[in-house]
């Protein structure tokens, strides 16, 4: 956690204190009055549908020792041009103070469940910092920073992206020793134009000067990307289950990587999950730690709600709950999974992805062309939009349907649902699918006489 002197703030900022007289100690950096403690400075931090600048009255009656604003204000303070840019360049002098491994995670898919993997993998060797939830973005990283203390001995980051020149922001603020790079797929094609344009804003990883670079060595647009983006200094190292530098031979019927003489379980189920450990395997590798203490599996459930888990109801229903988010390639990997896993029948409940832009149509017939292969019963959507036609043209009239609203589709698939059969929920975050989801478990639940809360969840192991 942060703390020092006031006028140690002032020389990071390259600004003079005002208001303030004598040395002055401050214990924390808050941007947040609800749960600021007396000592700390608070950042005025603003965004599109707040401005802190609006509570510092709050924070000094709460106990702020000093403000840092873009303005001039009553009280003791830091005055900066932005105050964001203010935060992240003391999340990089607080960074900077520590000389620790700092792994720095980006991809179109798997950057959450992947940034989980790796840290619950390194807690086997030391104490993990990792961003916690998606603080993923330029604030969430800073906070994220200003957590590092001695006692870490690794640093767990994931870098989220939606435009050209973010990714390049957070790893100047972050300074990585390493970066991980999964994959290029079409999350935000919709904002970037091109698969091109998304892995050189993907690349930008590599202008941070990290000192090794591990890549999917799968990915050939990735890696001929990453060769332009490449340091003088900087060491590749690939990884995949088809090629690479570290190749694993993943068991699907096991799950389970055979690495050279080391046969280690896979946490989650499905090929695109064993190379995102595959990520993870690479990584551990590169730090010049052994796997040996990856024998046993990592227990995850506490760290991935909304993705893979399993909820098993009454009558032997299982949900597949993977509502937190959704990209094409997301999508795909989901459905595979869902069409390998026994049951009656299997019914995959869909609703949009985000921020496709013009290439939704295409993009959406491409889910459809790959969903037609597989062995699932039903293949129904929430698309108040209308926007899911492509896929729904894809599979046969008979296995589809189309809902205008969570309600009618609730409606119409609890009376449909048979004991046995198996449901994967899976769409973007902002559609909140979960919600939907929730109310057919205390449905089915009740209908089925029993209490809700005593359905069984659990990470996927596979």
């Amino acid at each position: 956690m942060i703390q020092g002197s006031i006028a140690r703030l002032s020389q990071v900022l390259r600004t003079q204190p005002q208001q303030i007289l004598g040395e002055v100690q401050f214990s924390a950096l808050s941007t947040d009055t609800r749960h600021l403690q007396p000592g700390a400075v608070f950042i005025a931090l603003r965004g599109e549908r707040f401005d802190g600048h609006q509570f510092i009255p709050q924070a000094f009656e709460r106990g702020a020792v000093a403000v840092i604003a873009d303005r001039p204000i009553s009280g003791p303070h830091l005055q900066v041009p932005d105050t964001l840019i203010a935060y992240q360049q003391i999340a990089h002098w607080w960074r900077q103070q520590f000389q620790v491994p700092v792994i720095a995670i980006t991809g179109s898919a798997g950057k959450t469940t992947t940034k989980e993997m790796l840290a619950k993998a390194l807690s086997r060797y030391g104490t993990v910092l990792k961003s916690p939830a998606n603080h993923n973005n330029d604030i969430g990283l800073a906070q994220t920073l200003l957590q590092i203390r001695a006692e870490h001995q690794f640093v767990v980051l994931e870098l989220a992206m939606r435009g050209p020149g973010e990714i390049g922001r957070l790893a100047g603020t972050a300074s990585p020793t390493h970066a991980l790079i999964l994959n290029i797929g079409s999350a935000h094609i919709g904002r970037l134009g091109s698969h091109e344009a998304i892995a050189q804003a993907k690349c930008e990883l590599l202008a941070a000067a990290p000192d090794l670079a591990i890549l999917n060595g799968e990915d050939e647009l990735l890696l001929q990307t990453a060769q332009a983006y490449r340091g003088q200094d900087q060491a590749f190292l690939t990884f995949g289950l088809e090629s690479g530098d570290l190749r694993g031979h993943w068991d699907a019927e096991t799950q389970q990587i055979h690495l050279g003489d080391q046969i280690l379980p896979v946490p989650l189920p499905g090929r695109h999950q064993a190379l995102n450990w595959m990520a993870v395997l690479a990584t551990i590798h590169s730090l010049g730690l052994p796997l040996d203490p990856l024998r046993s599996p990592l227990d995850l459930q506490a760290e991935l709600t909304g993705r893979h888990h399993r909820h098993t109801l009454p009558q032997d229903l299982q949900i597949l709950d993977e509502t937190y988010n959704a990209a094409p390639e997301a999508l795909i990997a989901a459905l595979q999974m869902l069409s390998q896993i026994p049951g009656r029948r299997r019914w995959a409940i869909l609703g949009p992805m985000r921020e496709l832009g013009d290439f939704a149509p295409a993009l959406y017939a491409q889910v459809g062309e790959a969903t037609a292969a597989l062995p699932l019963d039903h293949l129904w959507v929430l698309d108040p939009d209308q926007e899911m036609l492509p896929l729904l043209q894809a599979l046969p009239a008979q296995r589809v349907r189309s809902f205008l609203s969570p309600e009618q589709l609730l409606a119409s698939l609890l009376p449909e649902l048979q004991p046995g059969d198996r449901l994967l929920f899976k769409a973007a975050r902002a559609i909140q699918l979960e919600t939907l989801m929730q109310q057919l478990i205390q449905q089915w639940c009740s209908r089925h006489g029993s209490d809700s809360s005593l359905a069984t969840s659990h990470t996927d192991p596979g």
